[in-house]
């Protein structure tokens, strides 16, 4: 036992659970704690600019390291100001612990100047929220953030640090708590059913999401779709959660909308893993499954099985533990005939993604040399751009979906976007958090124009550290992808003029201000010139950046 402080005690809980990086903004509440992380060595202090970039890099950070991100706000100014990406944290599962100083505690009822509500602004957004009120209560306190944030369904959590608490003092030795249990295997019934189901299935079909990912399922869901003869869809690819080259992988699926309702016209038998079921962009009353659906939802959250539609078997567990039962079971079960069949199918899915590919190339050859750049060109480009085990942190809404098509994207991790919540400005901030969690591995950031002007302090960052990220950002000079809503919904004009989308007056100059914060930048106005220099960027070692005249898609 040793007499620690409040601070110090924090620090030695960290440290015990592998925490490497500390994302965060300081500020006069933000002392004492900031003061014992300098006075330790095992812990770095990543400074953003603002809030938003340190969310969005500790979110980067905690998806590829697959540990929490951790990081300190400043009061609730920081907290406040962090809340559109704390949103997409807190939909998309990413596990956090997110601390922010607060005044102390013997002047709250004084209402004083930097005080407030931490704790009750943070419960709306997190898994758990909590002001901690006496030292003692530290270890208990950080402990459970920790197996909180890391529990399925992981999430983000937050702690209110009154100043008072933090400059006590304690007698305290470091016990490890009860590990995060996270391996929960399926109900048995519930497999076999499920396998009744697939085995005699004439037409199934799998939807995946980010629980894939999460969950590291993506060779077992591969499996399950061979052995089925079953295609597969992705709702709002924000991980890769299915090879996108896969001959069984025919894109994704928005609800609702008439794409999707063609794609599942038939299916007798949907398997939907690691997401919700389904996730409406607008109101439309019509059903978006045939009445005869037989439903399979495997999560290992269970407040999204059966949430939104009656399932046929709910089936939670952990998502790569209960999809190889699954796999198994039906691997002992299907005899030749029911190979057979499966096999025909996997023949009839293979030729509609052939002619997907092919409408795909002959849409890019014809844009090919549009000025501004046609996103077909520029995803063309980077793909032969793109070195051996690239990840990519995409935040180019109106493009990526296009962009997507072109890659060639196998594995967990090479991929990411923002997962649900719907808050732009994650692209850039992102990549800070991947780079640092994967050191060894190129980082790319594409941005639209309106989402990189959200995080452009990102790009300090970035070159404070001496991190090797390229960014891209695409500038089609507005908000296309308000523009394609508005279409969708007023049946307007994508030629017309919309003064309140447009970001043309003045043009946002990307390269005057990357190199304000010292990053080299350079713009293509031209399809010639982007693969030169999108090479020169990518061999260059350092932070760049590149801004791409880009013509809107579609």
């Amino acid at each position: 036992m040793a007499v620690k402080t409040g601070a110090q005690i924090i620090m030695e809980i960290l440290q015990n659970e592998g925490v490497e990086y500390v994302f965060g903004l300081p500020g006069a509440t933000e002392v004492l704690f900031l003061d014992a992380l300098e006075k330790q060595e095992k812990i770095k202090y990543i400074l953003c600019l603002h809030e938003l970039v340190a969310m969005g890099a500790a979110e980067g950070y905690a998806r590829t390291s697959g540990r929490a991100g951790v990081l300190n706000l400043h009061t609730h100014a920081g907290l406040l100001s962090s809340l559109g990406l704390l949103l997409n944290a807190y939909r998309g599962g990413v596990p956090l612990v997110i601390t922010a100083g607060q005044a102390d505690s013997r002047l709250l009822m004084q209402e004083p100047h930097l005080s407030g509500p931490l704790a009750e602004t943070a419960r709306l957004l997190t898994k758990w929220s909590a002001e901690i009120s006496h030292i003692a209560d530290i270890p208990i306190a950080v402990q459970r953030a920790f197996k909180t944030a890391l529990q399925p369904p992981t999430g983000p959590v937050f702690l209110s640090l009154p100043q008072d608490v933090l400059a006590q003092s304690l007698d305290y030795e470091y016990k490890s708590v009860t590990p995060v249990l996270s391996m929960i295997r399926p109900d048995t019934d519930a497999l076999y059913r499920a396998m009744d189901l697939l085995m005699n299935a004439r037409k199934p079909a799998i939807v995946v999401a980010e629980g894939v990912a999460k969950n590291k399922a993506q060779r077992e869901v591969v499996k399950l779709a061979e052995l089925v003869g079953a295609p597969v869809y992705q709702m709002w690819m924000a991980d890769v959660n299915f090879p996108t080259q896969h001959p069984q992988y025919l894109g994704e699926l928005s609800a609702p909308s008439a794409p999707m309702r063609k794609a599942l016209q038939g299916i007798d038998t949907l398997v939907v893993i690691g997401c919700q079921l389904f996730e409406h962009v607008r109101y439309d009353p019509a059903p978006l499954l045939d009445a005869g659906t037989s439903l399979i939802h495997i999560d290992d959250n269970p407040w999204e099985i059966a949430k939104n539609y009656p399932v046929t078997v709910g089936m939670q567990g952990h998502i790569r533990e209960s999809v190889a039962e699954l796999v198994n079971l039906l691997a002992k079960k299907m005899s030749p005939p029911d190979n057979k069949a499966a096999q025909k199918r996997i023949e009839e899915i293979s030729r509609q993604k052939a002619e997907k590919n092919a409408a795909l190339m002959r849409q890019a050859q014809a844009e090919g040399n549009d000025v501004p750049v046609s996103v077909s060109r520029f995803s063309l480009e980077l793909k032969k751009a793109l070195p051996a085990g690239t990840r990519l942190v995409d935040d180019a809404w109106s493009s990526s979906d296009l962009m997507r098509q072109f890659l060639d994207l196998k594995e967990p991790g090479e991929f990411q976007r923002s997962r649900r919540g719907g808050a732009i400005g994650y692209g850039m901030p992102g990549a800070i958090g991947v780079k640092l969690a994967a050191p060894a591995s190129p980082v790319v950031s594409v941005c639209g124009d309106g989402s990189a002007i959200w995080s452009i302090q990102s790009l300090w960052t970035a070159a404070h550290y001496y991190l090797p990220i390229t960014y891209i950002i695409l500038a089609n000079k507005s908000y296309h992808t308000a523009r394609l809503r508005w279409l969708e919904t007023i049946s307007g004009k994508l030629s017309d003029r919309h003064h309140s989308l447009e970001l043309d007056n003045p043009v946002l100059d990307f390269c005057r201000m990357a190199q304000g914060m010292g990053v080299n930048a350079r713009r293509v106005t031209r399809p010639d010139e982007l693969g030169k220099v999108l090479q020169e960027a990518l061999e260059s070692g350092k932070t760049e950046l590149v801004e791409v005249d880009t013509k809107p898609y579609p």
